[in-house]
C-alpha cells in the first residue's frame, strides 16, 4: 500500500518500528493529506476476521476468557467511560447503547446499571460467550458487518477503531444503524500523547494510530464531535448528521505538521518526565498488590463491588434534567 487507507492522499513519511508484544518489524507510514499514521502493509480482510475471531485475545491477554483482574480493572474503566458520557450531555434514560467490540462484556453490564438499554457484539469467540454466560448480556458473536439499521441510540467503539481495516465504512455502517439523534462514542490511542513508553506505542493488532485532526477526518463526514478530550487516550462524541457532508474535511497542512513534529518528539525523555514515566513502576506495584487481593469471587460480584463504590448516582438521570445529572455522574464515577 502506497497511498492512505482514509483519505487516498500519498505517505509524506515512512520508517519501521518494532511491535511491542513480539518486536517483529512494522513497515509505518504518516499520510501526508490527513495526517493519519498507519501500518503499511494490511492483513488481509479474510485474515483479520480469522484473528480477531480466535488468537487477538490469547495474543495480547495470553487467555481465552478475561481473568478476574481484567475483570476488576473493566469494571473501573467502565466507571471512567460513563463519566465522559455523562460530560458529553448524553442522558442514558431510554436509550439503547450497542458497544461494538464488547469483550468480555464489563462495560454494557456497567452500563446496564447506569440506566442504558445495552447491547454488544464482539467477534471473540470465548470473550463473547463469557459475557453471556457470567452477566447475561445481550451480546453477540459479531462484527461490524452485522449491525441492522437503526437498531443503537449510542454506539460505542473503546480501543476498537484503531483496529478496523476499513474506516470510512465503519463510519458509514454506524452512521446508518443510529437515528437522527443518534451519538457516537470512540475511544482510541491518541498518538499525540507523552506516556506511553517508546517500547509500548506500535503494535501489529492496530492498524491505524489516530490524532484528534485524523479522528475528525475518520469520522467528520458523518459525524459532528460535542466533546473532545485528549490529555492521555483519545475520547470524542460525536453526533450523528442529519445528511452526510459532501466530502470528507480533512486536516489543515499545520495540523498535520503537528503530528509530524509529535513524532519527532516521542522518546524516553519525554516519556519519563513529561509523561510522567518516572512513577508508572510504583503505580504498577500498587495495582499488583491491590489485583493480589481481590476477593475470590464471581466477575458479576467484582463488578458489582465497583460499581456500589461509584455511590450509585447515575439513575438519577430518570428525574433530573441532563446537565444536572451529567454533573452528579461525573462526581460518581470520579
Amino acid at each position: 500500500m502506497t497511498t492512505c487507507r482514509l483519505c487516498n492522499a500519498a505517505f509524506s513519511q515512512t520508517w519501521t518500528a518494532k511491535d511491542a508484544k513480539s518486536a517483529e518489524p512494522l513497515e509505518m507510514a504518516l499520510c501526508g493529506g490527513c495526517g493519519l499514521v498507519q501500518q503499511v502493509s494490511l492483513p488481509s480482510d479474510a485474515e483479520l476476521k480469522i484473528y480477531y475471531s480466535h488468537n487477538y485475545r490469547e495474543d495480547y491477554k495470553s487467555t481465552h476468557k478475561p481473568k478476574l483482574k481484567y475483570v476488576h480493572r473493566a469494571g473501573h474503566v467502565a466507571k471512567d467511560r460513563l463519566g465522559f458520557i455523562a460530560r458529553a450531555g448524553i442522558n442514558p434514560a431510554g436509550k439503547r447503547l450497542l458497544d461494538v467490540g464488547a469483550g468480555g462484556g464489563e462495560f454494557c453490564y456497567i452500563a446496564s446499571k447506569a440506566g442504558f438499554s445495552v447491547s454488544g457484539i464482539e467477534p471473540h469467540h470465548g470473550y463473547s460467550e463469557f459475557a453471556r454466560d457470567n452477566y447475561g448480556v445481550a451480546i453477540e458473536t459479531a462484527g461490524i458487518a452485522d449491525l441492522k439499521a437503526k437498531q443503537a441510540d449510542v454506539v460505542t467503539l473503546f480501543h476498537v477503531f484503531e483496529h478496523l481495516a476499513h474506516p470510512q465504512e465503519v463510519i458509514s455502517k454506524i452512521w446508518s444503524v443510529l437515528p437522527d439523534d443518534g451519538h457516537l462514542i470512540i475511544e482510541a490511542p491518541n498518538i499525540h500523547q507523552s506516556d506511553a513508553s517508546p517500547h509500548n506505542i506500535y503494535f501489529k493488532a492496530h492498524l491505524f494510530y489516530y490524532s484528534r485532526f485524523s479522528l475528525m477526518a475518520a469520522a467528520g463526514q458523518y459525524f459532528e464531535p460535542i466533546r473532545l478530550e485528549d490529555s492521555g487516550n483519545l475520547m470524542v462524541a460525536f453526533k450523528k448528521r442529519l445528511q452526510p457532508l459532501n466530502q470528507q474535511a480533512l486536516p489543515t497542512e499545520a495540523e498535520v505538521a503537528v503530528t509530524q513534529k509529535r513524532l519527532s518528539q516521542k522518546g524516553w525523555m519525554e516519556y519519563l518526565f513529561a509523561g510522567g514515566g518516572l512513577a508508572k513502576p510504583f503505580k504498577r506495584v500498587a495495582k499488583v498488590i491491590e489485583e493480589a487481593l481481590l476477593k475470590k469471587q464471581s466477575p458479576k460480584a467484582t463488578l458489582d463491588t465497583a460499581w456500589a463504590a461509584s455511590k450509585n448516582l447515575i439513575p438519577l438521570y430518570t428525574s433530573l434534567g441532563a446537565a444536572t445529572a451529567a454533573a452528579l455522574l461525573v462526581d460518581a464515577c470520579a
